[in-house]
């Protein structure tokens, strides 16, 4: 068996890991190829694409601290990334040159490859989609901004653009259990979440200059109900019909959308006057 062979044929698995794949299905193949399958680690190969893999994603990590340090805590980066360099190999396509894209990539294959029943992976899924949402709002003319052209007096709009994610735990959370010596990742709880992302107009700043305009707010049911729906056309006598209708339904909408004024996000309809939307 030639050495040259060998590497050859070693080079290869890395390079394509779909062919990995097809060899530890039928050893036969390898034995085509001039080589004894004995001689070969196949899957130890496999983990070695995966950390090529993991090397050529490291300029994510400023985009995604938080989820490569879950993935450093947890030991599950390589076997991360050899199933990611397995499901690029399958797809014949090689890795966008350009890094937000790579990123978005990367997530959307997390998407499929979590298991939601596996705590640290759904802890990694939500820190993912949160980085990844906080990194595109920071950006300039992010594509996730929803923004608002709005000619109506009379209905309540947004100010500036705003993207809603509803996440199984609050990254903030597992933020502050993993900055400690020994994480506990089991302290971090799972329930629903959801999160508003909002870049505020650019004359007005923000609840946090500091991060360009643009701030992350928890917000309830009602909250997200209410940000999910105003659009600048429907009316508050319209945002409480959508609730159910009466009087109680009146006076939530009422108090969802002061609070929601009061933070700024939200530009409630006066009379002669109309609102400051984007």
């Amino acid at each position: 068996m030639s050495l040259a062979r060998v590497h050859a044929v070693m080079a290869a698995g890395v390079d394509q890991p779909r062919l990995l794949e097809r060899w530890m299905a039928d050893a036969a193949q390898l034995r085509e190829l001039g080589v004894e399958p004995e001689g070969f680690d196949l899957h130890a190969l496999a983990k070695f694409a995966g950390l090529g893999v993991k090397v050529r994603h490291n300029p994510l990590r400023p985009m995604f601290p938080l989820a490569f340090r879950l993935m450093s805590v947890a030991a599950i980066e390589i076997d991360m990334f050899s199933a990611y360099a397995l499901h690029r190999s399958r797809e014949g396509r090689g890795f966008a040159a350009d890094m937000v894209q790579r990123a978005r990539d990367l997530v959307a294959f997390v998407g499929g490859w979590h298991d939601p029943a596996m705590r640290v992976h759904a802890l990694l899924w939500d820190a993912m989609r949160y980085e990844l949402a906080v990194a595109q709002f920071r950006a300039p003319q992010s594509e996730n901004t929803i923004r608002t052209d709005i000619s109506a007096s009379r209905a309540p709009c947004i100010r500036g653009g705003i993207a809603l994610h509803e996440l199984q735990s609050d990254p903030r959370q597992l933020a502050d259990a993993l900055h400690v010596s020994v994480p506990q990742l089991e302290d971090v709880p799972l329930q629903p979440q959801a999160f508003c992302f909002w870049r505020a107009l650019a004359d007005e700043g923000s609840a946090d200059d500091d991060n360009g305009g643009t701030a992350v707010i928890a917000v309830d049911a009602l909250g997200q109900h209410l940000l999910s729906r105003i659009d600048g056309k429907r009316s508050v006598a319209a945002l409480v019909r959508e609730l159910g209708g009466g009087r109680d339904a009146g006076r939530a909408v009422a108090i969802g959308l002061d609070s929601l004024a009061a933070i700024g996000i939200v530009a409630l309809p006066q009379r002669r006057t109309r609102p400051a939307c984007a």
